[in-house]
């Protein structure tokens, strides 16, 4: 059956020439990225008839480089043998050619040879090419499809050709060849469940892929672009030593500083990345001798702490690298099923250190037959967005292979230089953590925490009294509140605040003395507002909805002993086991105690507002005077729109901060809205009777305006939503209704002072399709690090850390919390802090 069917042999595949199969035939249009090619530059007096003849035979002896590959119609593709080959000869004649043409064609050959594929059908799969470059000159082309050969495999092959070019193709005299089958078959008789537990253990508990091309998807891979660095001589004499004195191999140190660059690459703390195998059994007599593909490309799996040191990350790899060592022969397709990922990772890193010394000869005496190999050059490639490999002989190069549409040559270098960073680190410092290694450069850094630094304008520092009186002051006789019918220009407010100011202090409220207002929206919460800071305390807002428990969790963690309140939630509060003092009462008494003389601190504590805590513990966020007003004289709010802010959110929520104090800081006037919740027709007619210019809606409300009555909006100058994702279709709602509307995308936690970023879309503007959260208000700073607090790069992941104006004392009477979420900042000035959002 065989003699018929002109077969030698059947054969199962090698793991990687299986993945290989498949990714050379997923588009069999496009270029084929796993074609390896070798250009050797000969001179002397080239026997081309003996070189021809060696290709031959070399060809007769090694029987799977006469494979071909079958796929279709079969549960598991073989690789089919044949007795013989057409030998696959090219010559091409350049000489004629004046000196420029000739290496510009040469170079013109070799790129088309590259490009051009092998059908893996139809045996064999390699080929090779002889161009005369002049007078005993010669570049020798040998290509083929990585699914034969390995990187171990090739330099042997090509010293065998020389060997029989000597020889004219006569291999009498050289050892019988040792076939690939035998691998095949000590392959297939492994134990196959020993490795799949093991590899199991391993990749158990892995929360996703580590991919730095996402969105790669199934695309058709494109000849790589390819980037070359040397580490200099003393900091690979220190890695060699380093290496040595704690039991490492040089491979494990790139390992550990490639991974560290993943890391930062993808925001991620346990990362995966391919590596090559030898996939040479020692169990195999003259496994080092043989010719094929043996290698296997398998997942490593490195676990990142910023506080390890760098060594013990490194150690801790090795070692279970050196554990999987016996278990090395699944292929890649079913380690990732165990992971149950699919792709487990888009990178790839390999060390060398095989023998390539193939011109040896040229140190003999007129060479080879006469022939001296002068130079050689490989290309080779892979589908993966980046590919590095590590040479470790004579110093150690690195050489990255990119995909230049996922990853641009300035990025491909950008990584490559990090990783030269991360092994001279490692080897100036090699006690150094994982988190102090700087991956950016300082200009990368430079560039990364600019762009989320807002306008520096200089310090608020004064208190939210001292500010009002200035600007009541300045505008006495203007209206400062509008409830209804009810106006209150500022000079009426200022003696209505002092009044209850005064029965406060009357009280015994003093310096940061919380006191809680639960009370419906009018003109009087505005006063108590007032009236509890200028008798030095700081409001907490009690949600009037609230179950009692809730107000009562509410106020024992404040510290609560006063609740200012109304006739509505008079006999709610008296509930509260707390001192109610009535704010709208007709005549508030006059006297009282003396208000707190002076300006007062910046720093004070204006109010506790309340967010749900993860627990069900409610955390009190304490703001600062200063926050606020830094807060209110933003420049986001000047040039007018905020003249008349609708007061309408509910005062236990941030957002009533921007409507209270923007506009009572700018000489503005704050429309309080009637009590309750407001429907989208009564929100229109508030907006219209009072001619308001600046307004906050969540996200939700707005998309609800946009969708049921956005002509509502339209004499609002700005409207400012967030809180949750803008839909750009509400937006163009609003805008086909409202030319005249700028919309702003407002951001920030609670725990910054309402806002901390914005995106303006101006009315003239298109409208993006995904609504951005824009850039940091003056004197605020977005910083966006990983677990280490370290900038990342753009466009990669990391944990969103804001700065600067308005960020919060902390959580009132809560010293660990505060810790936990309001930490250090290495980036700034000494002394401040940052709040962890939690936001990727």
């Amino acid at each position: 059956m065989t003699k018929q069917s002109g077969l030698q042999d059947i054969l199962p595949l090698a793991p990687l020439q299986e993945g290989l199969l498949f990714h050379s035939v997923f588009d069999e249009k496009a270029p084929d990225v796993y074609l390896v090619q070798q250009a050797i530059d000969l001179e002397g007096d080239l026997d081309t008839a003996a070189l021809a003849a060696a290709c031959r035979t070399l060809l007769r002896r090694h029987a799977n480089l006469r494979a071909a590959f079958r796929y279709q119609g079969l549960k598991r593709p073989v690789q089919l043998i044949p007795h013989q080959v057409e030998l696959p000869w090219e010559e091409t004649d350049l000489s004629r050619l004046p000196e420029p043409e000739r290496s510009a064609a040469a170079d013109r050959l070799l790129e088309e040879d590259r490009l051009r594929r092998f059908d893996l059908g139809r045996p064999p799969l390699m080929r090779f090419t002889l161009m005369r470059l002049g007078d005993g000159r010669y570049r020798f082309v040998l290509t083929n499809h990585h699914i034969l050969l390995d990187g171990w495999s090739r330099p042997m092959l090509v010293r065998e050709l020389l060997a029989l070019y000597r020889t004219r193709g006569d291999d009498s005299a050289l050892p019988r060849v040792r076939p690939f089958r035998d691998y095949l078959q000590w392959l297939a008789g492994q134990d196959r469940d020993s490795a799949v537990a093991a590899w199991r253990e391993v990749l158990a508990g892995l929360d996703g892929p580590t991919l730095v091309a996402p969105q790669a998807g199934e695309r058709t891979p494109v000849v790589p672009g390819r980037l070359e660095t040397e580490l200099a001589d003393a900091d690979h004499a220190a890695l060699t030593r380093l290496a040595r004195e704690h039991s490492l191999t040089l491979n494990s140190l790139v390992q550990g500083a490639w991974a560290v660059v993943l890391s930062g690459l993808t925001g991620r703390d346990d990362v995966v990345f391919g590596t090559t195998v030898s996939g040479r059994p020692p169990e195999v007599a003259g496994i080092e001798t043989m010719v094929g593909m043996f290698i296997n490309t398998l997942p490593v799996r490195v676990r990142l702490r910023p506080d390890e040191p760098f060594l013990d990350a490194v150690r801790r790899t090795q070692d279970e690298q050196t554990r999987l060592q016996s278990h090395q022969q699944l292929g890649l397709a079913e380690v990732q099923r165990l992971a149950g990922e699919g792709e487990l990772f888009d990178t790839t890193m390999v060390f060398e250190n095989y023998p390539v010394d193939i011109g040896a000869e040229r140190d003999e005496p007129g060479g080879i037959g006469g022939v001296t190999v002068t130079g050689t050059r490989n290309r080779d490639a892979t589908h993966y967005p980046l590919a590095l490999v590590a040479v470790g002989r004579d110093g150690l190069r690195l050489r990255l292979d990119h995909q230049p549409d996922l990853v641009p040559p300035a990025a491909a270098r950008a990584v490559l230089e990090r990783l030269v960073r991360v092994l001279r680190g490692a080897a100036s410092e090699p006690h150094r953590t994982v988190g102090r290694f700087e991956l950016l450069s300082a200009e990368e850094r430079g560039n990364v925490l600019s762009l989320g630094r807002g306008t520096d304008t200089g310090p608020a520092d004064t208190t939210l009294p001292a500010a009002f009186r200035a600007q009541a002051e300045r505008t006495p006789h203007a209206d400062a509140v509008r409830c209804g019918t009810t106006v209150l220009d500022y000079a009426e407010l200022d003696v209505r605040s002092d009044r209850l100011a005064r029965a406060l202090v009357a009280h015994g409220v003093g310096t940061e003395t919380p006191v809680g207002l639960l009370m419906d929206r009018s003109e009087h919460l505005v006063v108590a507002l007032l009236a509890v800071l200028k008798a030095g305390g700081a409001y907490v807002p009690l949600r009037q909805g609230d179950p009692l428990d809730r107000l009562r969790q509410v106020t024992a963690l404040a510290g609560v002993r006063h609740v200012l309140t109304d006739a509505e939630h008079a006999a709610r509060a008296e509930e509260l086991g707390v001192t109610a003092v009535r704010a709208d009462a007709a005549d508030a008494p006059a006297g009282g105690g003396e208000l707190p003389s002076g300006p007062g601190h910046a720093d004070r504590l204006a109010y506790v507002m309340h967010t749900s805590g993860s627990t069900g513990m409610p955390k009190g966020v304490a703001v600062t005077h200063r926050d606020v007003v830094e807060l209110a004289r933003d420049r986001s709010f000047a040039g007018g729109a905020h003249a008349r802010v609708l007061v309408h959110s509910p005062h236990a929520f941030d957002a009533s901060t921007y409507e209270v104090w923007v506009p009572l800081l700018s000489g503005g006037t704050a429309v309080v809205a009637p009590p309750g919740d407001l429907d989208a027709d009564t929100l229109g007619k508030v907006l219209t009777e009072h001619e308001v210019t600046g307004l906050w809606l969540t996200s939700g409300l707005f998309q609800l305006v946009a969708d049921e009555a956005p002509h509502h909006l339209a004499g609002v100058r700005e409207v400012w939503t967030g809180g949750d994702v803008v839909q750009a279709a509400a937006v163009r709602r609003v805008r086909e209704a409202c030319p005249g509307t700028v919309v702003v995308d407002g951001y920030g936690p609670t725990e910054t002072t309402t806002f901390a970023v914005r995106h303006r879309i101006p009315a003239n503007a298109p409208v993006p399709d995904t609504v951005p959260i824009g850039t940091p208000l003056d004197n605020t700073r977005l910083l966006v690090l990983d677990t280490a607090l370290r900038p990342v790069a753009r466009g990669v992941a990391g944990e969103l850390y804001l700065a600067g104006a308005g960020l919060a004392r902390g959580y009132w009477r809560r010293p660990g919390l505060t810790a936990e979420r309001f930490v250090a900042d290495p980036h700034g000035p000494a002394g401040t802090r940052m709040y962890r959002t939690g936001d990727l």
